[in-house]
């Protein structure tokens, strides 16, 4: 089975916590400590734990096949996508911002001997599941049966019922997303704001986000599954987006489009308002397969 928080929708707040093994940390007491922020999961929370490709060699388990660390990208009109590749990535989530609060206060201290955090971010739900802009998040997800098609790796396969996972965080600026009226808004995402309804024909214009990121290759669809929390302090607002796929090539295609990378050479008009500040690929294996990583030698 995957583990479960990946498809338990509904929560409305969230922990994304991106961490890096210390050099001195002592790898069996590291996995203990795992074990027991996993063991943290309940009715009112949902844990994730998730693997990059140097944190699978230093856990001492198998890479996934095709599985790589996320590269600072650079596109066209001085775009740019920068890496700031951890080794482990831990989510919570829950309908409850105290369990969150108690949650971070137990698994750091639970991991703070064995890991470095590079980054802390909460979420929260916006409304009804939208981005700050004011838009839907994830309205393209797959849906029903669909969901599990289109993340997990197939049973049979090596490393089945596991994932590729896509982090970053998007900061946003709102005050020139908002100085354009709703229906040049909705040019940018590709969607009706009130609705969220996709443009078609020639009302959806070929530099939108939705032209950016729906994608075919051989006939493919790059289908994802967005799991993405808004946050908004003093400081700074935006999106943390969290994607699975069973592919990494899926990121990859979506991500080098945004770029204008693509033979369109065309980017995506969202990112003259929102810049991503970090980047991640890391894999999380199934519950059966996690159960076993982090089973001390």
């Amino acid at each position: 089975m995957p583990q479960n928080a990946i498809f338990t929708e509904g929560s409305t707040s969230a922990v994304f916590l991106e961490c890096s093994i210390k050099s001195a940390a002592d790898i069996n007491q590291l996995k203990k400590c795992l074990i027991k922020v996993l063991e943290m999961n309940s009715d009112q929370l949902q844990v994730l734990i998730s693997f990059s490709k140097s944190g699978y060699e230093k856990i001492g388990s198998k890479v996934p096949d095709g599985f790589k660390d996320f590269k600072s990208l650079t596109g066209i009109n001085h775009l740019k996508m920068p890496s700031s590749q951890s080794e482990i990535f831990i989510w919570g989530h829950s309908f409850s911002k105290s369990v969150i609060f108690d949650f971070v206060l137990h698994s750091k201290k639970l991991i703070n001997p064995f890991l470095t955090i590079d980054i802390e971010q909460e979420g929260f739900r916006y409304h009804d599941s939208r981005d700050i802009t004011g838009f839907v998040d994830g309205s393209a997800n797959p849906k029903g049966d669909k969901r599990k098609l289109e993340v997990l790796i197939p049973l049979g396969e090596t490393h089945e019922n596991g994932t590729f996972v896509l982090t970053q965080k998007w900061t946003h600026d709102l005050t020139s997303f908002h100085e354009h009226k709703v229906e040049e808004q909705e040019k940018i995402i590709g969607r009706t704001k009130e609705d969220s309804i996709e443009l078609e024909g020639d009302a959806q214009p070929n530099n939108s986000h939705v032209s950016s990121v729906d994608l075919k290759v051989d006939g493919e669809a790059m289908k994802i599954y967005r799991r993405s929390f808004p946050f908004a302090n003093t400081e700074d607002n935006g999106l943390f987006f969290l994607g699975f796929s069973k592919s990494i090539q899926r990121f990859d295609v979506q991500l080098k489009s945004m770029l204008g990378l693509s033979d369109d050479g065309i980017s995506d008009r969202l990112m003259d308002f929102s810049k991503p500040e970090s980047g991640a690929y890391y894999f999380a294996p199934s519950s059966k397969e996690l159960s076993e990583i982090l089973t001390p030698n």
